[in-house]
């Protein structure tokens, strides 16, 4: 079989423009030039008088016939010329079609277009004669014409036409129609003939003038550009978002290129993008910014030696990093480099190709090393192999290439099972490189392999995103098990880049169910989820655009169900952050107002519920709260502490306010929160943090070292018991303890993987959880420790505590048909997410938010507020009313939210498995505790017609307002007013 050689396009032919522009269009204009002619009507008219005297008869026919054809019939036959002229008697004629052709014309009349018709073309002054005596000669043809239809030049009143017209039919029986100058005129102006005009008659030529027609895309785009200009250009804008700012620049710049704008401009628009992300020393978006610019100018603006030189900036930028992802721009841009080289568009010596890609295997070897991220060492790998065969391609032609492409086709096979690797974007690659591969079995086996493995994979997430699908339609009907079983089959299997979108839909209506049933640490789990892959994608392209704020907003609800203010805080934080980057238009701002707004309050009503004793530990939280926009929210807490002078002295309680008027209004808040069941706040201030959990009615306490490894690992623990067991309640599970402590704490004689050991402490059951401080994965068995590892210790935890009564049954259901295991697990990993989304932190804390500077205020009150109401007086059987207290009263329905009313979807909110008085709250068992549900006029909601009080709150993050910005006065009584009864 002969050898498969690599072809590249001939120097003269190669366009690198041409080359993407019939590969993506979608990304080049699609705007249309047109030729617009200055004749005017009055022009036109004229010279259509004076064609006799100007000899040019022809010329006229020709432009009556075609548009006969666009307004009459397309079927048209000419008869002029050496087979027509005076022995055919008819200028034109229509020629048969079938009906199936003149079915799908556009034109008049379409009904009679089997009718077989005659024209006639004068360009004669005396035009009456002319045509009677053209219709004469048509008429003595013979030919069984349908219709004659004679176009003149010249202006032939209503009335003499008609008149005419019925004279030629009663002499020869065929219907005539009489076209004059006025209907040659309209249609030249009225329907957008004047090219008909023009080629036909030569009227107009020299007065072209190019017009640029906008297509439905640049359309939209020539829109969102001017809002991004005009936003960018507004002082007020981005105010402690530079990162928004950054992105907007960008995106502009992007914009600007798909409507084909000078090269200056899209130029001077990178240039502004990378020059404010240099200033802000962002830089993910800076090398975003660099690697665009050059793709830019390679494709856009064919200019070699600036993709050259930008190439350098990109190599500076991504070298250094350790995601696979950056590489990628460096090994997607030198193939274009070696291109421009080898066609003699770039001198060899500016190309450097040689050291050039020397550093980019060198890194790409580095990170191929790294096994503990298996899809970035793999990612790595299928580069390197990428960036050989580019080189190997363009400098050895002659070089089959086989070991590349069997190489190739093992990492294909190892990726099997990595749900990150970037199957799509590979097989695209080599579909292109398939147009250069004359034949090769070796390649074709690597072909196969990455289809087949996409096929797969495609099935497993078509299949998947039908489970999602049928999981929310129960999840709407109110039936959360159901839907929790089918989430479960759903959420392994679309652990692919390509469904990433799917897999994080699936895991916030996981969240949903969970939270459904009264399992909030499950809920919270697979929520953080989602917000670890919505943050891995914005890592990969560094757009902050990309992000959904939904997501972010439910992460926040599960954050507050669990009460713990750090991460309550850092929740909202991170969602105002989003929603500041990404209000661009009114509609956006209104509701990123809003959404504060509902924050600020419910972080108020939570903050009452803050016990007497713990508010000495929070004296400097009041001024963090404002600069986090949450400015009610520091007025409850300043109440709280018993500073109703402050509150005075700045104007937030109006002068005329009574102290019974503004504890009214303060009890008020605090009520709401209460029926609501709004958790006691969690400050986390101590060495240890205590997260609870009621499963099979067991609680659990994990008495966790207050940092975020330990933390994390506690979360893992509860979170995989309840989905663990979330279905168990079909099968009969005999309890064991009522009561089980798992402590988690740090140490140094431990290794990689936790060790989980029990012992007996005053009768009952006590694990304790060690685990490294700094748990650092280095190879893939290393990263794959900590699951293992969690398989077997949820399994013996819960056997500590229960045991079903058929354990065969129950595994069988649970671990395959249910695939409980994989639902538990598969999302258990919450050390590492909570790095994806803090980083390298160490806690997660208070002293996040407060500046040394802050101001640290008194606690003046010191009673329990508020204050126990008295007791009701006893009532004896002899003085009560006839019927009065003698049968249980009915308890009120609460009423069910709808899952899909996202916004006003406020669930029940527990901190560690507790209520408010310590009692545990049961969970997946016979008396679990429904969820609370907040009515649709909840406080939220209502707060949200005050918009206009709250204008000057447009700020986001830690870019944060005064208290001057604000209307005092009628702030304190307008929500004074508005706060509604809390709900029996």
């Amino acid at each position: 079989m002969p050898e498969q050689k690599m072809t590249v396009p001939e120097k003269p032919n190669y366009s690198p423009s041409r080359y993407m522009r019939e590969r993506h269009p979608d990304l080049f204009s699609d705007s249309a030039s047109e030729v617009n002619y200055l004749v005017e009507r009055e022009v036109l008219s004229y010279h259509l008088e004076t064609l006799t005297n100007q000899k040019d008869e022809t010329a006229f026919e020709n432009f009556a016939q075609r548009l006969c054809e666009k307004f009459i019939a397309p079927n048209i036959r000419p008869q002029t010329g050496p087979v027509g002229g005076g022995d055919g008697k008819t200028d034109a004629e229509t020629f048969p079609v079938s009906s199936e052709v003149s079915a799908r014309w556009f034109v008049p009349d379409n009904d009679k277009a089997g009718e077989r018709k005659a024209f006639a073309f004068s360009a004669k002054k005396t035009w009456r004669p002319k045509i009677k005596s053209d219709v004469a000669a048509i008429a003595g043809t013979k030919r069984d014409y349908d219709q004659i239809i004679c176009v003149t030049n010249q202006f032939v009143p209503a009335k003499k036409s008609a008149d005419l017209q019925d004279e030629l039919f009663k002499e020869h029986g065929i219907p005539v129609t009489i076209l004059d100058r006025t209907w040659l005129l309209d249609r030249v102006f009225k329907h957008h003939s004047m090219a008909i005009a023009v080629e036909e008659l030569g009227v107009g030529k020299g007065t072209e003038k190019q017009t640029k027609k906008l297509g439905p895309s640049d359309n939209a785009r020539a829109a969102e550009l001017d809002t991004l200009e005009a936003k960018i250009a507004d002082g007020s804008q981005y105010q402690g978002q530079p990162a928004a700012l950054v992105e907007d620049a960008r995106c502009a710049a992007l914009l600007a290129r798909g409507l084909e704008h000078t090269r200056a401009d899209v130029k001077g628009r990178f240039d502004r993008a990378l020059r404010l992300a240099r200033a802000n020393n962002i830089k993910k978006l800076e090398l975003a910014i660099t690697y665009e610019w050059a793709w830019t100018s390679y494709f856009w603006h064919e200019d070699h030696v600036c993709t050259s030189e930008l190439y350098d900036d990109v190599e500076h930028l991504a070298l250094g990093s350790d995601d696979a992802n950056d590489l990628e721009r460096l090994s997607n841009l030198l193939p274009l480099i070696r291109m421009s080289v080898h066609t003699g568009s770039m001198d060899a010596s500016k190309g450097k190709l040689t050291g050039r890609t020397a550093a980019l295997k060198a890194a790409l070897e580095t990170l191929k090393g790294q096994t503990n991220r298996p899809n970035n060492a793999l990612h790595a790998e299928a580069l390197l192999l990428m960036t050989r065969i580019s080189e190997k391609g363009v400098e050895h032609r002659d070089d089959p290439l086989k070991d590349i492409w069997v190489s190739f086709t093992d990492v294909i096979n190892r990726a099997d099972g990595l749900g990150t690797f970037p199957f799509a974007s590979i097989a695209d690659t080599l579909t292109q490189i398939g147009e250069f591969i004359t034949d090769s079995d070796e390649f074709d086996t690597l072909f196969e392999t990455i289809t087949d493995a996409l096929a797969a994979r495609s099935s497993e997430g078509e299949a998947s995103t039908k489970n999602v699908q049928r999981a929310y339609q129960k999840l709407a009907k109110g039936l959360p098990y159901d839907a929790i079983r089918w989430f479960g089959r759903a959420v392994a299997l679309l652990v692919k880049e390509e469904y990433e979108d799917d897999l994080i839909d699936a895991l916030i209506g996981a969240g949903f169910a969970f939270e459904e049933v009264g399992l909030p640490w499950a809920a919270r789990n697979y929520t953080l989820a989602a917000v670890s892959q919505e943050f891995s994608a914005f890592n990969r392209f560094g757009s902050i655009g990309a992000l959904r704020a939904s997501v972010l907003s439910r992460y926040f609800d599960t954050e507050f169900n669990l009460g713990r203010v750090p991460q309550i805080l850092s929740a909202h934080e991170l969602e105002m952050i989003v929603r500041n980057a990404q209000a661009h238009t009114d509609g956006q701002r209104r509701h990123l107002d809003k959404v504060k707004e509902a924050h600020m309050m419910k972080i108020a009503a939570l903050l009452l519920q803050t016990p007497i004793d713990e508010l000495r530990g929070i004296a400097q939280l009041p001024d963090p709260l404002e600069r986090l926009a949450l400015p009610m929210s520091r007025i409850a807490l300043l109440y709280l502490m018993g500073n109703e002078d402050i509150l005075k002295a700045e104007g937030w309680i109006p002068e005329q306010e009574t102290p019974e008027g503004a504890e009214t209004f303060m009890r008020d808040l605090y009520d709401y929160g209460v029926k609501a069941e709004y958790p006691v706040p969690n400050f986390t201030l101590g060495e240890t943090v205590t997260l609870s959990s009621n499963v099979l009615g067991c609680r659990i306490d994990a008495v966790c070292a207050n940092n975020l490894v330990s933390i994390g690992i506690g979360e893992a623990l509860l979170g995989s018991l309840e989905a663990l067991l979330a279905t168990s309640l079909d099968h009969r599970i005999l309890p064991q303890v009522d009561h089980l402590q798992l402590r988690v704490e740090t140490s140094d004689t431990v290794g990689l993987t936790p060790i989980l050991q029990f012992a007996d402490v005053d009768g009952e059951p006590v694990g304790t959880i060690t685990h490294l401080m700094v748990m650092e994965f280095k190879t893939k068995e290393d990263a794959l420790s900590f699951p293992h590892w969690m398989k077997d210790a949820i399994l013996e935890i819960f056997l500590r505590f229960a045991a079903p009564q058929d354990a065969e049954i129950w595994g069988k259901a649970l671990f395959e048909d249910e695939r409980a295991l994989d639902r538990a697990l598969t999302f258990s990993n919450v050390p590492i997410m909570l790095g994806n989304l803090h980083g390298d932190r160490m806690l997660l804390s208070l002293a996040d938010w407060i500046d040394p500077a802050d101001r640290t205020y008194m606690v003046k009150r010191t009673e329990a507020w508020p204050p126990a109401p008295p007791p009701e007086p006893i009532k004896s059987f002899g003085n009560t009313q006839r019927g009065e207290d003698l049968a249980p009263k009915k308890c009120a329905m609460r009423p069910k939210a709808s899952i899909r009313k996202c916004a006003g979807f406020l669930p029940s909110t527990r901190r560690n498995g507790t209520r408010r008085n310590g009692t545990p709250l049961s969970s997946c068992g016979p008396h679990q505790s429904q969820p609370r549900r907040l009515p649709c006029w909840d406080l939220p909601t209502k707060i949200f017609r005050l918009q206009k009080t709250f204008s000057c709150l447009g700020v986001s993050g830690t870019a944060m307002t005064t208290r001057k910005t604000i209307s005092k006065l009628r702030l304190f009584a307008a929500y004074r007013a508005i706060i509604p009864q809390p709900m029996q």
